[in-house]
């Protein structure tokens, strides 16, 4: 009788209490949908691989991650507190896989309320491989042009080899790799730089180390022509003097390029001695060059040049008696005057 009345109770005016129940409804989905946002955070995808496998395609760098909840719980929430990574600890060979894209709060983000969390893109597909060590040689780059007249006599690098890692098919295609750039530009000398090791793109790595490129330099061997010297005449006769001579005298040294450059030829670098010219007339005279040590004469040079010598005219002096002062001649004649006089 009791569970009559009760049933009784229920259903009366049920259609008022249903539509009362929908309306509560209704209010408590209005306000949790109120209370509870979202918020989209761009998360770096990480790749875990412990068991010696890894991508040897590209795949996203960010993965777009959408959190739901409270609204001031969410503000909590930071992109450093989600980790998004694909995990190839149960690939076990080569081949193609699909990789679901999985999600993990830091602890602090954790104690929150259960967050609503999805990602974009779920899966990825990526192309695995074994990874593989080797060595392979370091060869050093070189650039630039040394100083005019030095040039690069040997370039080495320390250490020689440096280890790589990667995808085995892509490791078996190198066999070295090179510096950074170094530059000889202007060098006058041998130098030894510090640089780093080229990096082969996202799949090979090694490790950041420096190396030392020890560049040679040396000085290059040239030569150079030198014409229209001039040409010092020594030991000659004061009875002669030179009427007429060539000054087309040319010579080339060979030697230092970078010296030669720079060097000029002094007043006595190239001399004539005509000191067996003893008569006028025209003779072929030797010539003698004053070449420094570090320098030698090429074949080619001029030996003789012909100087024409003609005999100095002397100048007529004319003698003149000069005329004795009369007072001088006056106390002459006195004094032979006065020894007369006495003799008597």
């Amino acid at each position: 009788m009791k569970a009559k009345q009760l049933f009784d109770k229920l259903i009366e005016n049920w259609h008022i209490k249903a539509i009362c129940f929908v309306i509560a409804v209704f209010l408590y989905v209005l306000y949790q949908a109120q209370s509870v946002d979202s918020k989209v955070f761009s998360v770096p995808l990480e790749v875990e691989s412990k068991n010696g496998f890894v991508s040897i395609v590209p795949h996203p760098r960010t993965v777009a991650v959408t959190a739901r909840g409270k609204s001031e719980e969410l503000a909590q929430v930071r992109e450093a507190d989600l980790k998004a990574y694909l995990d190839l600890n149960y690939v076990s060979k080569d081949g193609e896989y699909d990789f679901p894209v999985l999600i993990t709060l830091s602890d602090s983000a954790s104690i929150l309320n259960p967050l609503e969390l999805k990602v974009t893109p779920e899966i990825i597909r990526l192309k695995v491989e074994e990874e593989v060590t080797s060595y392979v040689d370091i060869l050093p780059l070189v650039n630039g042009k040394p100083a005019y007249g030095y040039g690069v006599k040997k370039v080495t690098v320390s250490p020689d080899q440096i280890a790589i890692t990667g995808p085995k098919t892509m490791i078996e295609n190198y066999a070295s790799l090179h510096t950074l750039n170094v530059t000889t530009s202007g060098a006058k000398r041998s130098f030894t730089v510090k640089t780093k090791v080229e990096q082969k793109g996202i799949f090979v790595s090694h490790d950041d180390v420096e190396v030392s490129v020890t560049v040679e330099i040396e000085e290059l061997d040239g030569s150079k022509q030198f014409t229209k010297l001039p040409v010092k005449i020594v030991n000659l006769s004061p009875e002669l003097e030179i009427r007429a001579m060539t000054t087309d005298v040319t010579v080339t040294l060979n030697g230092s390029l970078a010296m030669l450059e720079n060097f000029k030829p002094g007043e006595s670098f190239v001399t004539a001695d005509v000191s067996h010219v003893s008569k006028a007339g025209t003779f072929y005279i030797d010539l003698s060059y004053s070449v420094p040590k570090r320098y030698t004469l090429a074949e080619g040079y001029t030996k003789n040049i012909p100087i024409t010598f003609t005999t100095k005219h002397k100048p007529v002096v004319e003698v003149v008696e000069e005329e004795k002062p009369a007072a001088v001649e006056n106390a002459v004649k006195s004094e032979e005057k006065t020894e007369s006089q006495k003799k008597r």
